[in-house]
């Protein structure tokens, strides 16, 4: 009898344990399995091969593998609607932009996910400074210039972005509202890369192109940069001038890649992965192999630094949106 007691006892206890022996991994025991970074793009763009990157960086450190999802659509808002929903255990992190954290709650409705409550921020990992482009054919030779004949010729001046709702749109609108009211007419499209084939086609007018993209047409001389987006010059092309020097003042908007996990996840494990990323972003080779040699600048910060970057620009981000009236879509 007393046998059967303790049998018993011990089925209650195992399964008293399950969940704290699979839900609530240490931190010091991860990771036990396949960890994926989630990238809300088409493969071949600067977030999927950092992630990349990072990925096979991680995989060396950790001893366990480390695999690239790409959930590409909708301005970030399928990917960060997929890592929302994941289990929050670290064994699924996010690399995305100011769309999916920032962007995409002021200018979407019904989004399927809250970038107010549905992460874990873990660091800001890179800044880059972009450029905006235009076709040879073009007049246009200065900022000032450009928005001058899309005013002139409301509808018929064109600029492709990544998605509907992307950074690179958010940015064309605000300085559409800085010039007098927003004009061009939008082309957008599922990633950076296929904006390059239609811009060398004669299809689309400019776009805002990351520097690994920029900088062999602007080599070629087949697309003509007109300005840089960041707070100071590019160094691959310090004679293009930012928005701020050309009199677009508060159209100050870098393109950032972050790493997130779901909310809920366990901070100690956040902390592991933290300081893992931390180490590899932080190595000069990785850093210039990665990072600066596409015109970026790391960042790796800390989830404190990544939550105050949050706190502080969402407010100035909803101010712009409501003075360059935009429209949620």
């Amino acid at each position: 009898m007393k046998i059967k007691h303790i049998k018993n006892l011990f089925v209650v206890l195992a399964i008293f344990m399950l969940p704290h022996a699979y839900g609530n991994e240490s931190a010091e025991t991860f990771p036990t399995q396949t960890v994926k970074i989630v990238v809300p793009y088409i493969p071949g763009g600067i977030t999927d091969l950092l992630g990349r990157a990072l990925a096979s960086r991680l995989e060396q450190k950790w001893g366990k593998s480390v695999v690239v999802e790409n959930k590409p659509g909708a301005s970030e808002a399928v990917g960060a609607a997929y890592v929302s929903k994941s289990k929050p255990d670290g064994y699924t992190i996010f690399i995305a932009s100011d769309a999916a954290f920032l962007a995409n709650g002021l200018l979407k409705k019904n989004l399927t996910y809250s970038p107010e409550k549905d992460f874990q921020p873990i660091m800001r990992l890179a800044e880059g400074f972009g450029f905006l482009v235009v076709r040879p054919d073009i007049a246009a030779r200065s900022l000032k210039e450009f928005l001058d004949m899309a005013q002139k010729n409301p509808g018929q001046v064109t600029f492709g972005s990544e998605a509907v709702g992307s950074p690179s749109e958010f940015r064309m609108r605000i300085l559409g509202g800085l010039s007098g009211g927003y004009k061009m007419n939008h082309v957008p499209y599922n990633g950076m890369n296929p904006i390059v084939v239609d811009m060398l086609g004669g299809r689309v007018d400019s776009a805002w192109l990351p520097p690994h993209l920029a900088k062999p047409q602007i080599d070629a001389k087949t697309m003509i940069p007109i300005a840089t987006n960041g707070p100071q010059r590019n160094w691959m092309f310090p004679n293009v001038p930012t928005m701020v020097e050309q009199g677009y003042v508060g159209a100050d908007l870098t393109f950032k890649m972050m790493l997130a996990a779901p909310a809920g996840t366990p901070r100690p494990i956040v902390d592991k992965i933290a300081l893992a990323v931390r180490q590899i972003m932080k190595d000069p080779e990785f850093d210039k192999q990665y990072v600066y040699i596409n015109g970026y600048t790391t960042i790796a910060d800390t989830p404190e630094g990544f939550q105050k970057y949050l706190d502080e620009t969402r407010p100035a981000l909803a101010k712009i949106v409501k003075e360059a009236g935009f429209v949620v879509q």
